[in-house]
């Protein structure tokens, strides 16, 4: 199959992909074509990276599991008891919808409506924003499991790229551009790099939430 019968299939606008816009004067996609011993990424090929994600959630799951977790109970990581904040449906409305942080104003407002002093209303926001701060054990997995990936993948991409020429000499990166086949193994290393990253938007919602 040739580049714009791909893409036409996949549903995008030939207009959009005209060699024009993308490859440099002279060359078309029908140059793009695979022989025997030539290949070359195609557009569908990015569709491997949402199984890659998943699969990478469930490798990071069983490691913080099965090592992260050991690991800092060894080296002494600890969550701190945290006073809980007492059940307060008026105080609870007021966190959830209008903020954390209440003003003095506010303060002396939520006081009147709960009947409490002001001082127990600002220990109970206190309290309440201590117990929504991430623990000390679920930053020390999910930073456990981002250094490993990124310490595998560095030395990984060295060991891979090594012995390339155009690691060491950039005049050689767009030589015969655009006809440059990709190596399968370097393929399957750019999917995986791009496999984690969509991993970790897909656990963005539950992961610590960083400023």
């Amino acid at each position: 199959l040739s580049v714009p019968t791909i893409l036409t299939k996949m549903g995008l606008s030939e207009e959009f992909w005209h060699h024009k816009y993308w490859l440099p004067p002279g060359a078309t996609w029908e140059d793009m074509k695979e022989s025997a011993d030539i290949h070359y990424p195609k557009p569908q090929d990015l569709l491997l990276c949402i199984p890659g994600a998943l699969l990478l959630i469930i490798v990071r799951y069983i490691f913080e599991r099965t090592v992260a977790m050991p690991l800092g109970r060894r080296l002494g990581v600890r969550d701190k008891r945290r006073p809980k904040a007492q059940p307060n449906a008026t105080l609870e409305g007021f966190y959830n919808l209008l903020g954390r942080t209440p003003k003095e104003g506010d303060l002396i407002s939520l006081a009147k409506q709960s009947n409490l002093p002001v001082k127990k209303v600002e220990t109970w926001f206190r309290h309440r924003r201590a117990q929504d701060c991430p623990r000390l054990t679920k930053k020390f997995c999910e930073s456990s499991w981002r250094f490993t990936f990124y310490f595998t993948s560095f030395f990984s991409g060295l060991v891979l790229l090594y012995d390339k020429p155009w690691v060491w000499d950039h005049t050689v990166c767009w030589l015969n551009f655009p006809q440059q086949p990709l190596l399968p193994l370097l393929g399957w290393f750019y999917l995986l790099e791009l496999s984690f990253y969509w991993s970790l938007v897909f656990t963005l919602p539950f992961d610590v939430k960083r400023k």
